[in-house]
């Protein structure tokens, strides 16, 4: 894969993703067999199934675990933390595997002629961007796996107790007092929490990196409209236009696929944060358990804002079509040739965003949540979370 390499190289290994032209016997097998079950799982649909499973599955016994104990406040908050990322995920998993062929549509635009680089200078641009793509993913990678061992091992720390403590709440229609179900319990929490940080980090990076490939095309863009300007081709300036308005395309196809999950998740991570917040002040803070959730808090926070950064970059860097045709040597252009850049200028005063059905749009300022002329930035999102964390501490004394 040439776009965002390592977001599909982890899909891939979790066996939910597969392009129709790699069919080598040889490269499914590798991307698909891993580990331990090698043997077990032979191709791309019984892996699929595997991964589908142990997510939807460990996302209901948690949700069973929630309605069981509606009547205890402190085991709905310290199973609401985890249920509400998982939820999330289910949703993001369910419309990646449906919207899959539009996804590849989506990819092949964005290897036609077009939108290739056609000197250095252009294939710097891109490359910039791709390296910044994929230390995003490994960084937020990094921070989600550390926070993976820290609830793997917090259970490991209390096995001196009578009970058999696990990863995560959730229900068990079975006992796991003896050491083998136990156990076998024990690796499908630890298998939901990686495979479900695996799959978390791809999806919502995958979004991260397409829109920072779209702020790359636009770099671009500005190269050849400058470059184009000063050599006084007509031609170019009418395929800078095309160009411009390709763009607008890829980005509403980026919001067609994704936007309406992030919509899920933003308002997820209302609760996901109080909840984790309440949960951390009731805690030891020389704990493991602690550690887990300050890193999780770190991984929510992380994964918003980079939602809100690359939006809000893709936003600016919209404007920036016009400022590099203004400061170009346009009054050297023809008649004809003016009005064009004037029209891709007119263009380019619409801003681009990623929005959902303008009710909130995805920038550094605002998740622009428009609700009776009110508006709720990130900082409020912060505030809100804040003051259901109280009402949840009020609660609970």
């Amino acid at each position: 894969m040439d776009i965002l390499p390592v977001n599909f190289k982890i899909l891939s290994f979790c066996g939910i993703w597969r392009e129709e032209e790699d069919i080598h016997i040889f490269k499914r097998l590798v991307s698909l067999l891993h580990g331990l079950i090698l043997s077990a799982f032979r191709n791309f649909w019984s892996m699929l199934s595997m991964v589908v499973t142990i997510i939807f599955y460990f996302t209901l016994v948690q949700f069973i675990k929630v309605i069981i104990s509606h009547e205890n406040l402190e085991d709905i908050t310290e199973s609401l933390f985890m249920i509400f990322t998982y939820v999330a995920l289910c949703f993001k998993c369910l419309n990646f595997l449906l919207r899959k062929k539009k996804l590849l549509i989506l990819l092949n635009l964005l290897r036609e002629k077009i939108y290739r680089p056609r000197n250095l200078t252009e294939a710097k641009i891109l490359e910039n961007y791709s390296r910044r793509a994929k230390w995003c993913t490994l960084s937020f990678m990094t921070l989600c796996q550390s926070t993976a061992v820290a609830l793997i091992t917090a259970p490991i720390m209390e096995l001196h107790r009578s009970t058999r403590p696990l990863p995560c709440r959730a229900y068990i229609p079975y006992s796991i007092e003896g050491l083998h179900a136990y156990l076998a319990t024990y690796l499908i929490h630890a298998a939901s929490i990686i495979y479900g940080i695996l799959l978390n980090v791809s999806l919502d990076s995958l979004v991260y990196g397409l829109t920072l490939h779209v702020c790359g095309q636009i770099d671009i863009l500005c190269e050849r409209c400058m470059q184009t300007i000063r050599e006084g081709n007509s031609n170019e300036i009418k395929a800078c236009v095309r160009h411009h308005v390709f763009i607008y395309d890829l980005v509403r196809r980026i919001e067609y696929l994704f936007i309406w999950t992030v919509a899920f998740l933003l308002f997820f991570s209302l609760v996901t944060l109080c909840t984790t917040i309440f949960q951390m002040s009731k805690k030891n803070p020389l704990t493991i358990e602690f550690c887990s959730y300050v890193l999780y808090t770190g991984c929510i926070m992380f994964q918003i804002f980079c939602y809100c950064w690359y939006g809000n970059e893709l936003r600016l860097k919209g404007k920036e079509v016009a400022d590099a045709i203004y400061n170009s040597d346009w009054v050297m252009s023809t008649q004809s040739d003016r009005r064009n850049l004037q029209f891709l200028m007119r263009i380019s005063q619409k801003e681009l965003t990623l929005s959902y059905h303008r009710i909130f749009s995805l920038n550094l300022d605002a998740f622009t949540w428009l609700s009776q002329k009110q508006k709720a930035t990130f900082l409020q999102i912060l505030k809100t979370s804040y003051s259901s964390f109280n009402i949840l501490q009020t609660a609970s004394i």
